[in-house]
Parts: structure tokens; C-alpha cells; sequence
């Protein structure tokens, strides 16, 4: 576990741009592949008859457009910042 803790430690000191920026972005990919998904949910839960679980994976999806919507703003503030 030492090892590990070293390696961050080392990921988080020596990065080729700062950690808050890799997050942003990191974070930013898995929102938008969420909410890719959540449309492929949304197919599938209707074509089961499932309406309420299409309802709730519509509202995921809208959350995570939000979330995309914040992430980008953040990123576009401190672009510069890389």
C-alpha cells in the first residue's frame, strides 16, 4: 500500500497539468459518457414497457447534462490554467 500511496503522491507533485484541471476533465468524460448511456437506458426501459424506470433514467440524463453544463463552465474559466 506504501508503494501506491508514493505513486499518487508522485502523480499528484510531478502531473503534466494540475490535479484540480485533470479532475475537471476526468469527471467531465464520465458525465458525458453517463449520459450517453442513459439515452441507451431510456430505449430500452420503453421498448420493455418499463415507464417509469425510462422517467427515471430521463432524469438521471438531465442531471448529468447539468453536471456537463457546470464542468464545462469551470473548464472554460481556467482553460488557461493547464
Amino acid at each position: 500500500m506504501a508503494h501506491a500511496e508514493a505513486s499518487i503522491d508522485r502523480i499528484r507533485h510531478d502531473g503534466p497539468i494540475k490535479n484540480s484541471m485533470h479532475d475537471i476533465i476526468q469527471t467531465l468524460s464520465i458525465k458525458i459518457d453517463s449520459a450517453a448511456r442513459y439515452g441507451l437506458y431510456v430505449e430500452d426501459a420503453r421498448a420493455d414497457g418499463f415507464d417509469d424506470c425510462a422517467k427515471l433514467f430521463t432524469e438521471l440524463r438531465d442531471l448529468e447534462l447539468g453536471a456537463i453544463g457546470n464542468l464545462t463552465t469551470c473548464l472554460r474559466a481556467h482553460i488557461d490554467d493547464l
